[in-house]
């Protein structure tokens, strides 16, 4: 099994494209992917080069029509940005050609497969920024639905969703990679696709309530206090309530965010269940929210190889996860 590579993450430190620009780059530009321009494409921004010299040059003015040559020279400069007001732009621009990439015959899997994961974790970045915003009801279908569509329309597509994981990542990507670990996982017990839609995005939510909780509590770094950790255990009752608030209605996206730190024998929380008292998308979202943090490098920890990590679920965990499950999981790690 190969190891999952150090990833760097810092609990709701955001750092991501949006924030990780060359020093030359002001805070007030984004970087944006040419390849979800496409010929024919009216663009409702202006698009921007950083010369290193004039720091940001004008590239493309708002309203362009983009045909073959425009095309050639966006495919040609590495490193395109617009303004930081026209980031929701941008992001409509995201969830409308999303499914493009997808249907895309051009397109290898692997160049799908990092469009799909690049783009949708600034979806999800945005999303988790801003978690009580209504539309994040439809940004969460929007975001699970390209990746559910390529898990389903081709097998080799696990397989690359897992690989691309292992690059480094921040915090806004945790739900991201627990909702597609949870795709794949789902897929491998043969969920049919409605259960799989409604399996992602509880995945993707799954830690909605982190954004009620105190930030020295969250970013702190070492062993938390009792108190702390009592107040850390309410967010799954709360992203449960967030989500509620958001008129999410459906009982199995609903359970997967409240119950996923649910444990077999009964000692998880917020209610104490046990065995068959927690249902199969706690189940699954436990095991893949695990996973994702013990391979995962903070400030406070290393991350483990995923070998290590796998140890440690079925030798100090197996009272708390279901163990069939887990064994699954291995086994589409492996494939």
């Amino acid at each position: 099994m190969d190891d999952v590579k150090r990833k760097k993450i810092l609990q709701r430190v955001v750092k991501s494209n949006y924030t990780d620009l060359p020093s030359s780059v002001p805070y007030s530009y984004v970087p944006i992917d040419h390849r979800l321009i496409h010929v024919g494409d009216k663009i409702e921004f202006n698009i921007f080069i950083n010369d290193y010299l004039t720091h940001m040059s004008l590239f493309l003015q708002s309203d362009t029509v983009v045909d073959d040559d425009i095309k050639r020279s966006l495919n040609e400069v590495e490193k395109l940005y617009i303004e930081r007001g026209d980031k929701d732009k941008y992001e409509s621009l995201i969830e409308e050609k999303l499914q493009y990439v997808v249907e895309n015959s051009s397109l290898s899997l692997e160049e799908k497969v990092d469009i799909i994961y690049s783009s949708t974790s600034e979806l999800t970045n945005s999303l988790y920024q801003n978690p009580n915003a209504l539309e994040n009801v439809q940004r969460s279908k929007n975001i699970v639905e390209p990746i559910l569509q390529s898990i389903i329309y081709d097998e080799n597509a696990i397989k690359s969703f897992i690989k691309i994981i292992e690059y480094d990542y921040y915090t806004h990507t945790h739900s991201l990679n627990v909702s597609i670990y949870s795709l794949c996982l789902g897929s491998e017990l043969g969920l049919e696709k409605k259960k799989l839609n409604a399996l992602g995005r509880a995945a993707l939510l799954h830690d909605l309530g982190k954004s009620s909780i105190d930030l020295s509590i969250l970013n702190k770094m070492g062993r938390l206090s009792e108190f702390e950790f009592d107040e850390m255990k309410r967010h799954p009752s709360l992203g449960y309530e967030i989500a509620l608030n958001l008129g999410i209605k459906d009982r199995n996206i609903l359970d997967g965010i409240r119950h996923h730190h649910e444990k077999l024998d009964g000692m998880g929380y917020p209610d104490g269940l046990s065995g068959d008292e927690i249902t199969i998308f706690p189940r699954i979202i436990g095991i893949c929210d695990v996973f994702d943090a013990l391979t995962t490098q903070r400030s406070y920890k290393q991350a483990l190889r995923s070998y290590d990590a796998i140890f440690l679920m079925k030798t100090h965990m197996h009272t708390h996860l279901d163990m069939k499950i887990v064994d699954r999981f291995i086994k589409m790690l492996h494939e």
